[in-house]
């Protein structure tokens, strides 16, 4: 192969009709930026309109795809795109509610895979103790829906037709080839208009505008852990995106309040506190604003949101346990600090101040606040389910519908929810040993109400 590469890919069914503003636009992003657009085929209402034209036994032509995709690239088969990505096709079923059902094990075993669905889906696959883990990864489609909803079908498939047409996405997956090793992964998301963004511009047809970025979603930050390729990476989304909001989930990282601490002394307590300096909270906290100094710079006064999480709250479980009462080393800051929980103040917030001025931009969100933007919930970390539950993915989208959110450091996508990575390195001390899923991942959200996945592969998130 040699060389960088761009991709469109997207899907189409059979004996669909094609999204012309869409497509048109996809054709204006494919010249402007020299890539290639590649169709991935499905079948249409049912199987009887399969991806190839076929003939009846009169002569009459069924099945295959619309004629204006002759002039693209469509894949029937399998194609390499480098050495750790690759198209397949697995034949999902359009209707499928969820097309990954039954194939991490694929990703697990080969590289990440690319495979058509009308709708948007992707998961980290661990394959490593530390490596980038491989992407199982669904394009959306640039067609409109085609789905079993008359009266002539069974009731059965009516149902499942009247699911897929809801939850049907106009999309496309970018990749970037940097070599025969690394690429860049990101997804594209259309309104029903066909209008889509990448990277801040906005494409409608052949007109080509720059789009306003809402906000950009950090993975997990973990002030103190923090990867310093994916913290340049991230400052440099925030020079170059410009967005008028940023969020920032696990901030603080608690390492010097951590619960998990107090048994071990060797591990937490000495090597990951003394000697890297992590067993003072007034000095965490001191860290911590000085990263909010250098992101308020950054942000030029816009707006910063630093989002509760369970990370923040070892601080709050730390102080109402009265856990400072036996660690000499933080109990005078901490007294002065536990006053303002009782004054029902955010105590990372307070011991922030406590250390010097907090930027006027940044605001301290408590757990129990809602802030949505384009509709999407943007005030939920992600850890906390209904009930007193875990979340998952699934509860994400029940409950809040559209949502970006953090907290599991593997990015993953279920149609309208988003789940951010993390901005630490994908093994830390905790899970050493363990095979990794995390990503290093940002999600951004535009005017559009679309949001977009964007991956740091070894400190870059592009290909210039």
């Amino acid at each position: 192969m040699g060389g960088q590469k761009k991709y469109l890919i997207t899907s189409a069914q059979a004996c669909a009709s094609p999204h012309k503003n869409f497509l048109s636009g996809l054709e204006k992003y494919a010249n402007d930026r020299e890539a290639e657009i590649i169709v991935l085929p499905m079948i249409g209402e049912s199987a009887h309109e399969d991806i190839i034209e076929r003939q009846d036994k009169n002569g009459v032509p069924y099945g295959g795809l619309h004629k204006s995709f002759e002039k693209y690239g469509v894949e029937f088969d399998k194609r390499k795109l480098n050495d750790n990505i690759q198209i397949v096709q697995f034949h999902v079923r359009p209707y499928q509610i969820d097309p990954l059902t039954g194939l991490s094990r694929f990703a697990q075993r080969e590289t990440t895979q690319v495979f058509a669905s009308p709708k948007q889906r992707v998961k980290a696959i661990p394959h490593s103790n530390n490596q980038i883990p491989k992407l199982l990864v669904t394009t959306g489609a640039c067609t409109h829906p085609n789905y079993a909803s008359g009266s002539d079908s069974s009731a059965e498939r009516r149902r499942l037709g009247n699911i897929a047409r809801g939850d049907h996405t106009y999309g496309a997956l970018v990749v970037e080839i940097e070599s025969e090793e690394i690429f860049h992964l990101r997804n594209i998301r259309a309104n029903n208009d066909g209008k889509f963004v990448d990277l801040g511009r906005k494409y409608d047809g052949n007109k080509v505008s720059k789009a306003e970025l809402e906000a950009i979603v950090f993975g997990d930050w973990h002030v103190g852990y923090t990867d310093p390729a994916v913290k340049k990476a991230n400052y440099e989304m925030i020079k170059e995106l410009k967005p008028k909001r940023i969020f920032l989930h696990d901030f603080f990282d608690g390492h010097s309040v951590s619960p998990h601490r107090d048994k071990k002394l060797i591990t937490e307590q000495i090597m990951e506190g003394v000697d890297k300096n992590f067993s003072s909270l007034e000095q965490e906290l001191s860290d911590c604003r000085d990263e909010l100094i250098q992101l308020d710079d950054s942000m030029k006064g816009r707006e910063i949101y630093v989002v509760a999480s369970n990370h923040h709250e070892f601080l709050d479980r730390y102080l109402d346990e009265g856990r400072f009462v036996k660690d000499p080393y933080n109990a005078r800051f901490a007294f002065r600090l536990s006053t303002k929980l009782s004054e029902d103040k955010i105590p990372i917030e307070e011991g922030m101040k406590m250390v010097g001025k907090v930027p006027k931009g940044v605001t301290f969100l408590r757990r129990e606040e809602d802030l949505k933007i384009r509709g999407f919930q943007l005030g939920s970390h992600g850890d906390k389910g209904p009930s007193g539950a875990r979340s998952s993915v699934n509860s994400k989208e029940n409950d809040y519908g559209r949502s970006i959110t953090g907290h599991v450091h593997s990015l993953e996508v279920q149609r309208d929810t988003y789940i951010a990575g993390t901005s630490t390195p994908l093994t830390i001390f905790y899970n050493k040993g363990n095979p990794t899923s995390w990503t290093n991942s940002n999600i951004l959200l535009y005017e559009t109400g679309t949001a977009q996945f964007v991956n740091v592969i070894f400190g870059k998130w592009r290909v210039r």
